[in-house]
């Protein structure tokens, strides 16, 4: 695989912005997979498996050593993190390995059959990943960096834990799955305050590597059968980090303490339906609602050299106001003949049926007429209406 990060270039001649080709990192990812399923008894039900995966990153680039192998250090003068010291660089060439990774990936499940309408599940799994992903929540457009495991930067693992219920009603017409998981996680980065994401060649002096942790609850009750199908499903979770300072000093991100993930939304429901009002017409709308995204907002500021400069709450301890919607949709089959190999159908839908205005992002600036503090919303998408055209044959 290849991951290119792009490049900066100026718009103007007389910008300021000077030009640069970020490296692009290369790494080879593999994988070997077993899997086996027993029935134990007539209700009880085993799959298991194991599954290896290796990760080398590869060279073609030069990397940057540091001052006792640590990009990032506390200045405990200004109480703030730092760019590691640059003593050096080493050449890697393309044939070259910057390093190698392997992980074993167990996974097991246990189903057990109650009776013709119910059952119970449990299961466990572990899993590697080898990209990671950093996302600025503060930005109105969020800006995500994916960013490869290497010298600087350990490979993520997860254990998952999870407990479920199934129970059919009615001849199964109507069902019900419950389910509650626990994850946690180790090697988790983020961002140490005051980053600098953009056009960052050595990313490893933005981040600490900390663990994380989510749980919670998803109930699903669905309509299966009739002219009116559809289901409605909520989930109740936590999604939550912790970024000690580790080796490069320091608390760490928001003093050591566990805060919010990216991810994090406390309520999250859909419901779905679809009404058949003959072979040719049909309609379907969906409502969803979730908690509003983490993020972190100023919560106070202070002049500086004539500046105004803002200080900030606890990471990602506020959200954005809560996203919902509207999605409404109708499917015209204009010659529904079951038995004609060629089968097409118009489907008419408007997204965010209401135009809610879901708020991107918040902003918080100064106006430059009044001196008052403003907060501003974006917004992406209003209403979209579509037209399309489906066929098979």
């Amino acid at each position: 695989m290849t991951l290119i990060p792009g490049k900066i270039r100026p718009t103007t001649e007389t910008s300021a912005v000077n030009p640069l080709i970020l490296d692009n990192k290369k790494a080879i990812e593999t994988g070997v997979y077993i899997n086996a399923e027993h029935k134990l008894t007539d209700k009880l039900t085993a799959q298991y498996g194991l599954r290896y995966s290796g990760f080398t990153r590869l060279g073609g680039q030069a990397m940057v050593d540091y001052e006792n192998e640590q990009p990032v250090v506390y200045n405990s003068v200004l109480g703030i993190y730092e760019r590691g010291t640059e003593v050096g660089e080493t050449n890697y060439e393309k044939g070259d390995a910057i390093a190698k990774f392997g992980n074993l990936e167990p996974r097991a499940s246990l189903a057990y059959v109650l009776n013709d309408d119910s059952s119970l599940k449990v299961g466990f799994s572990r899993a590697a990943q080898y990209i990671h992903l950093l996302s600025n929540t503060s930005s109105a457009t969020p800006l995500d960096v994916w960013a490869p495991s290497g010298q600087f930067i350990k490979p993520q693992l997860s254990n998952q834990y999870a407990l479920g219920y199934f129970r059919n009603f009615k001849d199964k017409s109507y069902s019900m799955e419950v389910e509650v998981y626990f994850k946690n996680t180790d090697n988790r980065i983020d961002y140490i305050d005051g980053s600098d994401l953009i056009g960052q060649n050595t990313i490893e002096t933005e981040i600490l590597t900390g663990e994380s942790r989510a749980y919670g609850l998803e109930l699903l009750l669905r309509k299966n059968e009739g002219d009116f199908t559809g289901w409605i499903a909520y989930t109740l979770s936590k999604s939550e980090q912790r970024t000690p300072g580790g080796n490069a000093g320091g608390l760490g991100i928001n003093d050591g303490n566990w805060y919010n993930t990216p991810y994090d939304r406390t309520h999250d429901v859909s419901i779905s339906g679809a009404y058949k009002l003959n072979d040719k017409l049909s309609f379907g709308a969906n409502l969803v609602f979730q908690t509003g995204r983490p993020i972190t907002y100023p919560n106070g500021q202070y002049e500086y050299e004539g500046f105004s400069v803002a200080s900030y709450a606890a990471r990602n301890s506020d959200r954005l106001p809560a996203y919902h919607r509207l999605d409404l949709s109708v499917n015209f089959k204009p010659n529904f003949k079951p038995e004609r190999r060629f089968k097409g159908e118009w489907v008419l839908g408007i997204y965010n049926a209401y135009h809610r205005k879901n708020a991107a992002s918040i902003s918080f600036g100064q106006n430059l007429e009044t001196g008052a503090n403003e907060a501003t919303r974006t917004a992406i998408f209003g209403i979209v209406p579509s037209i399309t055209y489906n066929f098979k044959f």
